[in-house]
């Protein structure tokens, strides 16, 4: 009889206990030693090293009308210059069903995602993506992700941004100062009224996605107005003039569109992609395009990747600028396990006579020399 009470409690709790959501991690852990050469005050080689280990804990639940809510909240620990605070990688909410899924909160963008990888994989990732217009995350997005319709997909992506009217700034008198070999003191000019301009800090970002057999393409295009993000060049062009387009100014914006194609036959993968930054100020363009091809051969636990990458010289308020940056890349991979892999890695960048627009890998932007980087890693997942 007793047993039988135990029985029927048991029963009654496991009937009448709460339904939690599915909860899980996940992430990757990497090691990256490597060294550089002509980095920013330094003509000498520099040993360095990053770990980068990423969290994600992911929910979703599954709702009564057949559709999913879901979360994620992903930090990239040991990295204390990036991401390093829960939430400051990723930290949204999102919903999904047959009509496509809807995200609000702090995501990467679309564009910089797809130009990560797959096209800025085997080390060319810090042209296609690091490099240039466009900006790698935002904290106020709302993200769309269509279907499937026969072989495509899109993504429309909306930052919200700050948006403020115009403000009038009133006149202010002058300060007082003393001078400090006389004594005497002055009152300086008075500031006169001014306009401060309305901002609207917002972005766009929409994304084209097509599968053709062993054939993927993907398009994109991304504005971020007013605060100018990325990589942008702040010192002399080659005419002599000043490219100011790192202020944060009203009426600024940044622009970035691609278009790539990739696919794999057997053993091999290949790999091609043309990008457009344009970066605005008041009274500044400043125009840059690049592209890169690549291929990786896999023969049973090894790959060998080449790959070549060229940020053409740009076009700042309608002059030609000899500015060009050109790498080429080379990485073999060796699986150690299903999970994990080991990696050698070397990339080359030669430039132009104004080489100092663009530094990569930390170069200290010297006219005469060109900077090479040297890595030996582990990427594991879990």
């Amino acid at each position: 009889m007793f047993k039988r009470v135990l029985m029927a409690v048991a029963v009654a709790a496991a009937v009448s206990a709460p339904a939690f959501a599915e909860v899980s991690i996940n992430g990757s852990a990497e090691m990256d030693l490597f060294v550089r050469t002509h980095q920013a005050g330094a003509e000498g080689t520099t040993l360095a090293e990053e770990i980068a280990i990423v969290v994600n804990v992911d929910g979703k639940d599954k709702l009564d009308n057949g559709d999913t809510l879901k979360w994620r909240l992903a930090q990239k620990v040991a990295t204390d210059w990036r991401y390093d605070g829960w939430g400051g990688r990723e930290a949204w909410i999102g919903y999904a069903g047959n009509w496509g899924e809807l995200r609000f909160g702090t995501q990467f963008t679309n564009a910089y995602l797809t130009l990560d990888w797959p096209y800025g994989s085997k080390a060319q990732g810090n042209l296609s993506a690091d490099f240039g217009a466009v900006n790698d995350k935002w904290k106020d997005a709302i993200t769309y992700f269509s279907p499937e319709f026969g072989g495509f997909n899109f993504t429309l992506q909306y930052k919200i941004g700050a948006d403020t009217a115009e403000q009038n700034v009133p006149a202010a008198a002058g300060k007082w100062e003393i001078d400090q070999k006389t004594g005497a003191i002055t009152q300086g000019k008075p500031t006169p009224a001014s306009t401060k301009g309305a901002t609207l800090t917002n972005g766009y970002d929409i994304g084209i996605n097509g599968a053709f057999g062993p054939v993927a393409v993907n398009a994109g295009w991304q504005r971020q107005n007013d605060a100018v993000f990325g990589q942008i060049p702040v010192a002399a062009g080659g005419s002599g003039d000043v490219i100011k387009l790192a202020e944060v100014a009203n009426g600024s914006s940044s622009d970035v569109y691609f278009i790539g194609a990739r696919g794999t036959f057997g053993d091999f993968s290949v790999k091609a992609l043309y990008k457009n930054n344009t970066w605005k100020a008041t009274g500044e363009k400043l125009t840059v395009d690049q592209y890169l091809v690549g291929g990786t051969y896999s023969m049973g636990k090894n790959a060998f990747s080449l790959g070549w990458q060229e940020v053409l010289d740009g076009t700042y308020n309608g002059k030609d600028l000899d500015n060009s940056v050109q790498q080429v890349s080379a990485q073999w991979d060796y699986s150690l396990s299903k999970n994990t892999g080991a990696f050698l890695q070397a990339r080359y960048h030669m430039y132009g006579n104004d080489n100092q627009l663009f530094k990569v890998d930390g170069s200290a932007g010297y006219k005469t020399s060109d900077t090479l980087r040297v890595l030996v890693g582990t990427w594991t997942g879990f």
